[in-house]
C-alpha cells in the first residue's frame, strides 16, 4: 500500500476546514480576525521574517569620496551659518529616533506574540474572543516574545559579529579578507535559513503544543522534536509546499489588493480634493481627515483579504502536526468533519513516533490534555469558548 503523504493530502483538507471556520460569513468575527492578523503577521504571511540587506556588509564601508562630500557639506554649513556643524546634536537626534522606532517595534512584537495564541485559540475553538484569549495566554505570549528576541539576537551576533570585526580591525581589502568574506556569505545564508525554519516551526507547531500542554517554548520544542525527527520527510515537504504556495498566493494577493485599493481610493480622493479646493484651514484639515479615514479603510480591507489566506496556512499546520502525532492534535473535531474516516490517521503511519509506547505517552501523562478531570482550558467538551451555537462566534 502506498504510504500516505500528509503534507500533500492535508492541502485540500485545510481548504475544507478553513471554509467551515469562515462560513457562514460573520462580519464581526472577520473584523476581529483582521485585527489579530495585523499584529500576528503584519504585512507578510506567517511569523517573523529574515532581516534583508547586503549580507557581506561591504556596502556600508565609507569611501574617500563620501568623506570628501561630508567635509564639503560641513564647510558649506559653517560658511553659511557661521557656526560649527552640530555633529553631537545630529548623533543624539539619530539615537533618539532609533530608540523610538525600536520601542514601537518591541511593543508591536510583544502584542503580536500574545495574539499568536489568540489566533491559535480562535482556530481551535471556531470562535473569536480577543479579550478572553489574550488574558488567558498572556504568560505564554511573554515567553514566546522572549524566545523570538533571543533568537533574533543570536542571528544578529552571528551576522553582525564578523562585520564589526572586519570594520574595526581590518586595514583594507586583502586576499585573506576576501576569502573570509566568501565564507561569511555562506555562514550568513545558513544562519538566515535556520532562523526562518526555527521561527516558522515555533509559530506554526510549537505554539500549538504550548497551548495544548501548557508548556514553555523550550519545553514545547522538546515535545515537538521527536515528532519532527520521526517525520523529517513530511516536514521537509511541508516547508517546500508552503514556500511555493505562499509565493504563488502572494502574486494573486498583490494583484487583488492593488485592484481593491484603487477602487476604494477613488471616492476618498474625490472627497479629499473637493475639501481641499474649498480652501482655508478647515478645508485642508477636512481633506487630511478624509485621507486618514481612507488609509484606515484600505488597511482594514487588506487585512480582511488576508483572513482566509492566513487561516488556511495555519490550519494546514494544525493538520500536519495532528497527522504526524495524533497526541498533539488540537482540532480533532474539525479534522473529523472533513474526512470520511473520522479524521483518524492510518494505522502504522508516521504518527507512531519512537517515544509513543502503545499509544500511551507515559512520559507526559500529566499533560493538560491527557487528564480528563483537570478541567483544562483547552478541553472541547467543557471549554466555554467553544462554539456550541452556530450563531455564537465569540465575544470581543
Amino acid at each position: 500500500m502506498v504510504a500516505t503523504m500528509y503534507a500533500i493530502d492535508d492541502l485540500s483538507d485545510a481548504i475544507d476546514v478553513t471554509r467551515n471556520f469562515l462560513t457562514p460569513v460573520d462580519i464581526w468575527m472577520w473584523l476581529k480576525l483582521a485585527i489579530i492578523l495585523l499584529f500576528v503577521g503584519g504585512v507578510t504571511f506567517g511569523g517573523p521574517t529574515v532581516p534583508t540587506g547586503d549580507p557581506t556588509g561591504f556596502d556600508a564601508v565609507t569611501t574617500e569620496e563620501d568623506v570628501d562630500s561630508l567635509e564639503e557639506f560641513q564647510a558649506e554649513w559653517e560658511a553659511e551659518t557661521g557656526e560649527e556643524f552640530p555633529v553631537d546634536d545630529l548623533i543624539f537626534a539619530i539615537a533618539v529616533l532609533a530608540a523610538i522606532i525600536i520601542g514601537i517595534w518591541l511593543v508591536y512584537a510583544f502584542i503580536g506574540a500574545i495574539f499568536e495564541f489568540v489566533f491559535v485559540e480562535s482556530l481551535r475553538s471556531s470562535a473569536v474572543d480577543v479579550r478572553q484569549y489574550a488574558n488567558r495566554n498572556f504568560g505564554r505570549g511573554v515567553r514566546l516574545f522572549g524566545f523570538r528576541i533571543g533568537l533574533l539576537l543570536v542571528l544578529s551576533l552571528i551576522v553582525g559579529g564578523p562585520i564589526w570585526w572586519a570594520v574595526s580591525s581590518a586595514d583594507g581589502v586583502s586576499a585573506s579578507l576576501a576569502v573570509l568574506g566568501v565564507a561569511y556569505v555562506g555562514l550568513a545564508f545558513i544562519s538566515a535559513l535556520a532562523y526562518v525554519l526555527i521561527s516558522r516551526f515555533t509559530t506554526v507547531f510549537v505554539t500549538q503544543i504550548m497551548l495544548g500542554e501548557e508548556r514553555g517554548v523550550l519545553s514545547a520544542w522538546s515535545r515537538f522534536l521527536p515528532t519532527l525527527r520521526a517525520n523529517l520527510v513530511e516536514y521537509a515537504v511541508y516547508v517546500v509546499l508552503v514556500w511555493v504556495l505562499q509565493f504563488v498566493v502572494s502574486i494573486g494577493y498583490g494583484f487583488l489588493v492593488a485592484i481593491v485599493l484603487v477602487v476604494l481610493a477613488i471616492p476618498f480622493v474625490i472627497l479629499a480634493v473637493i475639501a481641499a479646493m474649498a480652501g482655508g484651514t478647515v478645508g485642508l484639515v477636512l481633506a487630511g481627515a478624509i485621507a486618514a479615514v481612507g488609509l484606515l479603510c484600505g488597511l482594514l480591507v487588506v487585512m480582511l483579504i488576508r483572513v482566509p489566506i492566513d487561516s488556511y496556512f495555519r490550519y494546514y499546520g494544525f493538520l500536519i502536526l495532528g497527522d504526524t502525532n495524533p497526541d498533539l492534535d488540537l482540532i480533532p473535531k474539525q479534522r473529523a468533519a472533513v474526512r470520511s474516516d473520522g479524521g483518524e490517521p492510518d494505522a502504522g503511519d508516521a504518527g507512531d513516533t519512537d517515544w509513543d509506547d502503545n499509544g500511551n505517552d507515559s512520559g507526559w501523562s500529566n499533560s493538560s490534555w491527557d487528564d480528563d478531570d483537570d478541567g483544562s482550558e483547552w478541553d472541547d467538551d467543557d471549554d466555554e469558548s467553544t462554539r456550541n451555537d452556530d450563531n455564537d462566534r465569540g465575544g470581543w
